[in-house]
């Protein structure tokens, strides 16, 4: 008989469904595409979801192109035509993020044990390099340990990913 899958993977699983179409009901490049593309050397993406419908969908995503530059187009579901909002990062708040990243092993972790089935927030955090990709999904108000470290590392210093519009 085949297995059945836990239910926190399968709530994983819907949550990971849920958040990715807000990219594609934008149109938006996957990640992976991103990635590959010339001059780009790393990518991250934060797509938030809240579940009240108290402010639009987003989808912001930080690029690094050279050795000078980094810079966030934030999307809102619904809004400006799916035209991004564009945002330049200092790259000294760049690597401090790339740093708080790596600190907390973001390559290593898995998506936030127990989340939520419904009621609650969800980003999707992505990092993509070349052909790397890593994505962890996160209920920013039941996250803790260094589930907590992450949505504190994205509030801090990706604060652009998480303006609300109404």
């Amino acid at each position: 008989m085949g297995e059945t899958m836990p239910a926190n993977e399968m709530r994983s699983e819907f949550h990971a469904f849920t958040l990715r179409r807000i990219g594609w009901s934008m149109d938006l490049i996957d990640l992976r595409q991103l990635a590959r593309q010339p001059g780009v050397r790393a990518l991250y993406r934060v797509t938030a979801h809240y579940h009240d419908m108290r402010a639009r969908n987003s989808v912001a995503t930080l690029r690094r192109s050279g050795a000078t530059e980094a810079v966030m187009e934030v999307v809102y579901q619904g809004w400006f035509q799916h035209k991004p909002l564009v945002y330049p990062v200092e790259l000294d708040r760049y690597d401090a993020l790339v740093m708080g990243l790596q600190r907390l092993r973001f390559d290593s972790l898995s998506d936030q044990p127990v989340l939520p089935a419904h009621g609650a927030d969800l980003w999707l955090v992505e990092r993509a390099a070349g052909s790397f990709t890593k994505s962890v999904i996160v209920a920013p108000e039941f996250a803790f340990g260094e589930y907590a470290a992450l949505v504190e590392a994205v509030r801090m210093y990706l604060p652009e990913s998480l303006r609300q519009i109404t």
